[in-house]
């Protein structure tokens, strides 16, 4: 099939450098998510809501992901009328406090799940910094640019294997 021979351990690099593929794709997908995140809430939330700025029409979001469960979250993006419906304890104490109920955007479930990514991603950051920062930090938008350029390498590196390893006749 091929013109040189495979060995348990070049499958084994095969199986490695594609599963190290698959990673990085999908570390570029969750960074995308993020990003996707924040620009669906300035859009569409930051409005009503801030991240760390105090309330405005509603609360502030800061933490949110630490304090409700995600499928919480998820309903009460999606149908916040339907948790106060059902009475929902959080959701009808957010109305008491707010006095307005929170408006149904009609998001897909992309875009929320992309909002909760970017919420999370927030709140792991202040999470695990506490407020310090760092000047060797990388900006997040630079990750899918590096990501992509180890992608590149360990794809050339693994043509340069293979084409080194074809017997000459």
């Amino acid at each position: 099939m091929f013109p040189f021979s495979y060995s348990l351990s070049g499958k084994k690099n095969i199986f490695i450098i594609i599963f190290s593929i698959i990673f990085c794709l999908i570390s570029i997908e969750y960074v995308g998510s993020v990003e996707k995140g924040e620009e669906i809430f300035q859009g569409n939330c930051a409005g009503c809501h801030t991240v760390g700025k105090g309330t405005l029409v509603g609360p502030d979001l800061s933490g949110v992901t630490l304090r409700r469960e995600e499928n919480w979250l998820i309903r009460q993006i999606k149908d916040p009328d339907g948790l106060i419906a059902e009475k929902d304890p959080a959701a009808l104490k957010l109305l008491k406090d707010f006095n307005m109920p929170m408006v149904a955007l009609g998001l897909s479930d992309t875009e929320i799940a992309a909002i909760i990514s970017y919420l999370k991603n927030i709140d792991k950051n202040k999470n695990t910094d506490q407020g310090k920062t760092s000047t060797t930090d990388l900006p997040s938008r630079y990750i899918p640019t590096v990501l992509i350029s180890i992608l590149i390498l360990i794809v050339l590196t693994l043509i340069a294997l293979i084409a080194g390893r074809k017997k000459v006749k």
